[in-house]
């Protein structure tokens, strides 16, 4: 399993991307709930690859929002409904 971060480290973190990133950003909480289930599925059983696919999903989407040259405006779909 992974090692979670001080809150206070991950806030740095965080607001090193531009714009900065929010621990409590939707794009970020999926990738977070994406990571974990990769976590569950490696312990659980051989296949991870629909997890694995779950986590390039959720990490584009949050790579496209808060770090990126140009940060991509909201559409009317919620882009941590269509990590999932």
């Amino acid at each position: 399993m992974r090692e979670t971060l001080p809150p206070e480290q991950l806030t740095g973190l965080l607001a090193t991307f531009a714009p900065p990133a929010d621990p409590t950003a939707p794009e970020w909480i999926d990738l977070c709930s994406a990571l974990d289930a990769y976590d569950q599925a490696a312990q659980l059983g051989p296949s991870t690859e629909e997890a694995r696919r779950q986590v390039d999903t959720a990490a584009m989407i949050f790579h496209l929002r808060y770090d990126s040259d140009d940060p991509q405006p909201g559409s009317d779909l919620h882009e941590h409904q269509a990590a999932r």
